[in-house]
């Protein structure tokens, strides 16, 4: 097999590495990431989110709230089965955002078809009203197991691409709105 070439500056010093869980190539004189598109991608989402403070797994659900005009996710985390703690989603909405919180319930709606918990929008005073997007388990929180809380985990990729979908088709009103 030949040996590597980097794309950004020509170097044919690209090494194997394991960046983030995946094993990639990586060029040793600029760090660019080299190799398949989709798995260079999926790296550069994954350091990304770290850079902004939020964990991979909840990423791709932040970034597709973030496209909803007039949203801003304050704060998102996946979940962690051994302490029992469930996903959720902290948002914020400025003036004028109502509108596509009913258009978010309604793309969750849809999405609920095809994700194992079903998913749900509650409001809380906390300086301001804040939304807060999480599953419902239909039980007491202190028999929530690990088992549903890696079940809500799986459902975050679906309410992601849901979500990303939905907010670009006409029903939605897309940006026009903003």
């Amino acid at each position: 097999m030949a040996p590597s070439v980097c794309d950004a500056c020509g170097s044919r010093r690209v090494v194997p590495r394991v960046v983030e869980g995946v094993e990639i190539e990586q060029c040793e004189l600029c760090d660019a990431l080299v190799g398949d598109d989709v798995l260079v991608a999926e790296v550069e989402t994954r350091l990304e989110a770290r850079e902004r403070g939020f964990d991979p797994l909840v990423y791709p659900l932040v970034r597709a709230l973030e496209l909803i005009p007039k949203f801003r996710v304050a704060a998102a985390e996946p979940g962690r089965p051994e302490r029992a703690e469930y996903p959720f989603v902290f948002l914020r909405l400025e003036e004028g955002s109502l509108v596509h919180l009913e258009r978010l319930l309604t793309s969750l709606e849809m999405a609920n078809r095809e994700t194992r918990r079903r998913w749900v929008v509650e409001c809380t005073l906390q300086r301001g009203l804040l939304f807060v997007l999480r599953p419902r388990f239909w039980k007491r929180v202190a028999d929530i197991t690990a088992g549903d809380i890696e079940e809500a985990r799986a459902d975050l990729e679906v309410l992601g691409r849901t979500i990303s979908r939905d907010v670009r088709l006409p029903w939605w009103g897309g940006a026009a709105d903003a």
